[in-house]
């Protein structure tokens, strides 16, 4: 008994012999991932902000910059398993058009509210939020979205609000077919910062593309994004865009064309880059979509020599066209000599056309740079002559 007795009492308690060890491990533990500040690994409260939120996967769940880095490695490898990459895309002036009702110009309103009635027929014209807001569709959205998605996992971006961001989404993928609901990033992510980046997007950077109409929030990602032409379907009482001059759609009783416009040439862009991706096995490795990117930009105005003859353009959107130019492939010099074949001007009554006719030069409008940028292919130079 007096064994038994002295071996019991030097024994640790089961609890005595775990104690130790389970808090060796929340001192080192790294928090990998916390919801509403408990870490989800060793228990520890550890307080909101410990990490980065993911508020739109789950309200309160954060994870910390190692584990962001190894989910998106992971998820990345997943995706690329699946013949796949992932698709950012913007909303508003880029898929849609949305305005408050009260901001239309009266002449503009009975026109839109007959052709909202049609709607339901696929007009792509809606009255969404209790009839406070009118939201048209960009021309080929719905070919777009179903095409793309085969190819890549679509994230919605956008600096609009959760609740707005929602109810577009609602319309866009009504049967949650490309399971955009799960993945929307909005404003109350980027804390109101104006910018956007690929943070809580959970995959490489090499593996994204982005689709966006404004270049200027993604100051770290521009190698990413494929940028489109602002879609301004209504004409609004205070126009929100620096093109003033530019005539909305509706004013135009017209709209961007489905066969040519800017989706068209969005998808078929994510197609190649899509193609060039997986043709190569070491591209799961190695592959970037940068490059890529680069690469079908280059080819578009590969073989051009531009001469520019525009003396009434203001200095800072001269360096902006010339570099658009030059993106695309194009070589731009400042002496007009045998190897130029286009002279860019805003005018045809320049020395800019005596030089194009005399030496058979194409001559062109800046809007054919800005064209081929945008729509991603040579555009006809007759389309673009000046005027």
């Amino acid at each position: 008994m007096h064994a038994l007795s002295s071996s019991s009492s030097s024994a640790p308690h089961p609890h005595e012999q775990l104690a130790p060890c389970f808090s060796h491990f929340k001192e080192s533990c790294s928090h990998p991932q916390t919801f509403n500040g408990v870490c989800l690994s060793c228990a520890q409260t550890v307080g909101e902000g410990y990490g980065l939120s993911f508020n739109y996967m789950l309200e309160g769940l954060e994870f910390g910059k190692d584990e962001v880095t190894r989910l998106k490695r992971m998820n990345s490898e997943i995706v690329f398993g699946q013949r796949k990459l992932q698709l950012v895309l913007d909303l508003d002036h880029t898929l849609l058009h949305a305005t408050d009702l009260d901001m239309l110009a009266p002449d503009d309103r009975d026109y839109l509210m007959k052709r909202e009635s049609s709607a339901s027929d696929g007009g792509g014209l809606f009255m969404m939020d209790g009839g406070l807001l009118l939201v048209k569709l960009r021309p080929y959205i719905r070919s777009f979205l179903k095409e793309a998605c085969k190819m890549y996992d679509i994230y919605i971006c956008t600096m609009g609000n959760r609740h707005y961001a929602e109810m577009i989404a609602k319309l866009l993928d009504p049967k949650c077919e490309y399971y955009i609901s799960s993945r929307l990033i909005t404003c109350e992510d980027f804390k109101d910062t104006g910018k956007k980046n690929l943070d809580l997007v959970l995959g490489q950077e090499r593996g994204v593309v982005i689709v966006d109409d404004t270049a200027e929030v993604w100051k770290d990602h521009k190698e990413n994004l494929i940028l489109v032409g602002k879609y301004n379907y209504f004409k609004e009482r205070i126009r929100k865009s620096k093109n003033n001059d530019q005539k909305s759609y509706s004013e135009r009783k017209s709209d961007e064309s489905e066969l040519n416009g800017a989706l068209v040439n969005v998808l078929r862009v994510l197609k190649r880059v899509h193609e060039l991706f997986f043709e190569n096995p070491e591209n799961l490795v190695w592959g970037d979509v940068r490059s890529f990117l680069a690469k079908i930009r280059r080819q578009i105005l590969a073989g051009c020599t531009l001469f520019f003859n525009m003396g009434d353009v203001g200095p800072q959107e001269f360096p902006l066209l010339r570099r658009r130019a030059e993106e695309l492939g194009a070589a731009c010099t400042d002496v007009h000599d045998s190897s130029v074949t286009h002279v860019v001007s805003t005018r045809q009554a320049t020395e800019g056309r005596r030089l194009a006719e005399q030496h058979n030069n194409f001559l062109v409008h800046p809007r054919w740079i800005y064209a081929a940028y945008y729509l991603w292919s040579r555009q006809a130079e007759n389309d673009y002559f000046p005027l």
